[in-house]
């Protein structure tokens, strides 16, 4: 592809390389890989939480100091989903160079059993914790690319395969869901000895439900068939893999409810939580139409 770079620079210097405008339009599937999704928050342990227990009832040392960001994780299955996109460029003799928006939606909605990450939250998980499940719902992807295409046959041939590479800015949303359900048998739960306390706890919920978003630089490689069925007009089917150029990391989010009371322990600072993802490439098939201004 650096090669068709130098030829296409070369041709424009020379002034030897007509520039036809065209514009375009794509629609087909994706397929989109499995997704694990790894959160975070900066939650203090249930008995330093001063709305559960305000009077610190068997709140050790460890309610002393802010404790160590709390972690989990949820896996989801692939699954496929809908892509679609605009394009306007121009041909230079082989070449092609072109704007184009991409627009990729996925169902995931397969909430897995929850991975506790750290050592405090894996002590509740036999006793306090009696359900934990999350993952993605929806996952979405708006993406501005700049393309590079290379024709590989020449002298007018009405069937033409393609190369090409793209550069450019993905905006990604995923439809986060998290749910952490306490026993509703006080007896179970030993995370304290109070048995007051132990009742206020039984039952209760963390829930987290938002859409999730990040900016991220992006790239793709691209192949493809086209036929010219009229002297202006095209019809192609177009492959693509693309991928962001390093991990979705969300904004902070607080919790809709924490332990069944807001997002917050009493403590003078908010319950926030983040997610990330390094799962983020897509393989899409698509039927492309171009036509010749």
């Amino acid at each position: 592809m650096r090669g068709a770079v130098f030829a296409l620079a070369l041709g424009l210097a020379a002034g030897e390389v007509a520039a036809q405008p065209y514009v375009g339009s794509e629609l087909g599937f994706t397929l989109a890989p499995a997704m694990r999704l790894v959160g975070t928050d900066n939650d203090w342990g249930t008995r330093c939480d001063l709305l559960i227990n305000p009077d610190g009832v068997e709140a050790g040392s460890e309610c002393d100091t802010p404790p160590p960001p709390t972690e989990w994780a949820n896996e989801s299955g692939g699954t496929r989903g809908m892509a679609t996109g605009i394009a306007a460029g121009y041909r230079f003799g082989r070449f092609r160079v072109e704007a184009e928006y991409r627009y990729r939606a996925a169902p995931y909605h397969d909430y897995a059993p929850t991975e506790i990450g750290d050592v405090v939250t894996a002590q509740k998980a036999d006793q306090e914790l009696e359900r934990a499940v999350g993952g993605a719902g929806d996952v979405s992807v708006h993406g501005a690319f700049a393309n590079l295409a290379v024709d590989l046959a020449t002298g007018g041939a009405r069937l033409t395969p393609y190369l090409g590479v793209g550069a450019g800015v993905q905006r990604m949303a995923v439809d986060y869901f998290s749910l952490w359900k306490r026993n509703n048998d006080p007896v179970r739960i030993s995370t304290f000895e109070d048995p007051v306390l132990r009742a206020k706890l039984a039952g209760t919920t963390t829930l987290g439900s938002a859409v999730l978003h990040d900016t991220m630089f992006g790239a793709q490689a691209l192949a493809g068939v086209d036929y010219r069925v009229a002297d202006r007009f095209t019809v192609g089917t177009r492959i693509r893999y693309a991928k962001t150029l390093g991990p979705f990391e969300s904004e902070p989010r607080e919790w809709d409810q924490l332990r069944s009371h807001d997002s917050t322990v009493g403590r003078g600072s908010r319950i926030v939580y983040t997610v990330e993802t390094r799962d983020t490439s897509a393989f899409t098939v698509t039927l492309s139409l171009r036509y010749d201004l």
